[in-house]
């Protein structure tokens, strides 16, 4: 059994026509077919904080966002898996979205794949669905099956289930608990994942959920998002100290065997920037901030705080799940940084500068690991996406998503898009 991994690729630059692409807006006829070109191309994928997809070339150039279709669902998600093909990816979409109905178990969403070239949505999971909340978290290499949790109706338990694109049949692969931080090994032999039934554990499995070995796991500990190192020996993720931290905004950096037979933890004084909290009153954003590792395998990503380090937001537990961090630009010190960090030597390299109020997040190295993509918001400010260059240490502003109203979650995307070969001569 084999799962889709985001493969390295060798983009072919054609800047003469890279300006007109607009994925989404070519769309080829049935009654006037035209000869098309296939061009590959790396792209930073974001999502903007007011919803939807948005690209951008790596230069800054080509910015746009997805055309979705006005169907009954209120919001889509950011791009899911890649497809095997380059050609595909997954979209969700909720009929009824909001806070409260995800935590409740009463949110539905869909599940399509969205063909980049075209626009053309396919909705996949019709005929049947064990759950109103099903989500794709992996791809197989086949292009014909998918890994996908899903929520049972009181949201007590998020199940792994492996099953066709229709939905026709579901094996489960894990037991009755709550799943989620998938992630398959480049080797495709085993998956890692975190399990929040019973405290925060870090686990992996054989590709059909068997021979269940435990990472990490501790009482009072929240383990979270397990990322395999490029040779499969190491995962990574973070280690949030709740009696200290009930927020969840803070953690530290560990790395572990795949086997459970080691366990590291590579920072201290929960100094790895976690929950993050950003944006204006009225266009929040957040969302957790797990590690990952450089190409090379040779350093992790950390998110660094400054010493007594506090987001704009205060915590009030008593709000309920999801809910607590409400906004408050007046308990904001302090801030973060991007560094590169060897876990098993510890150096530790700059990349983002230090700045008294602002917090820089989620970076993610590009496949040649040359450059570095990252959001950065300052208090009680807007979210904007910027990159930063290995070797000359350029750091450039991208975008602030649509409508200037901030702009989350980059990803580097391999993709492969149809042009007119007419205008690609």
């Amino acid at each position: 059994m084999k799962f889709y991994r985001y493969p390295k690729s060798k983009p072919i630059v054609f800047a003469s026509i890279l300006i007109i692409i607009s994925i989404g807006w070519m769309i080829t006829s049935a009654f006037n077919p035209r000869p098309v070109k296939l061009i590959s191309k790396r792209v930073i994928t974001f999502s903007p904080i007011v919803g939807g997809v948005g690209f951008i070339n790596e230069d800054g150039t080509n910015e746009h966002y997805l055309q979705l279709p006005e169907k009954k669902d209120v919001r889509w998600s950011g791009l899911g898996p890649a497809f095997p093909d380059k050609k595909h990816c997954i979209l969700t979409s909720y009929e009824n979205y909001s806070i409260t109905a995800n935590v409740t178990g009463k949110m539905f969403n869909r599940i399509w794949k969205y063909n980049l070239s075209t626009g053309e949505l396919t909705e996949l999971i019709t005929k049947g669905r064990p759950a109103n909340q099903v989500f794709c978290v992996g791809l197989l290499s086949d292009g014909e099956h998918m890994l996908c949790g899903v929520s049972t109706e009181d949201h007590k338990y998020q199940l792994l289930y492996l099953t066709d694109m229709d939905g026709v049949e579901w094996k489960l692969l894990s037991e009755q608990e709550f799943v989620y931080g998938v992630q398959v090994n480049h080797s495709e032999t085993r998956m890692a994942f975190h399990v929040a039934s019973e405290g925060y554990t870090i686990n992996t499995t054989d590709m059909g959920g068997k021979d269940r070995k435990r990472v990490a796991g501790s009482d009072g500990h929240l383990f979270f998002g397990p990322e395999w190192s490029p040779d499969d020996q190491w995962l990574a993720y973070l280690d949030c100290d709740t009696r200290k931290e009930p927020s969840h905004h803070y953690s530290d950096l560990c790395i572990g065997r795949p086997d459970g037979s080691e366990h590291r933890v590579v920072t201290n004084g929960q100094s790895q920037y976690f929950g993050t909290a950003y944006g204006t009153k009225e266009h929040r954003g957040g969302g957790s901030n797990p590690t990952s590792w450089t190409p090379d395998g040779k350093c992790l990503i950390y998110t660094k705080l400054s010493e007594g380090a506090h987001h704009d937001a205060s915590y009030q537990a008593e709000r309920g799940n999801h809910l607590e961090n409400v906004f408050s630009p007046e308990s904001a010190k302090g801030g973060s940084s991007i560094s590169l960090l060897d876990p098993f030597s510890g150096k530790e390299i700059p990349v983002t500068k230090y700045e008294e109020g602002k917090w820089d997040f989620r970076g993610v190295v590009s496949p040649d690991g040359k450059k570095l993509a990252y959001a950065s918001a300052k208090v009680a400010s807007r979210s904007e996406i910027f990159i930063y260059r290995m070797d000359s240490k350029d750091n450039k502003f991208l975008t602030a998503g649509k409508d200037g109203l901030g702009a989350d979650f980059p990803r580097w995307l391999d993709v492969i898009v149809e042009v007119d070969s007419q205008l690609a001569k």
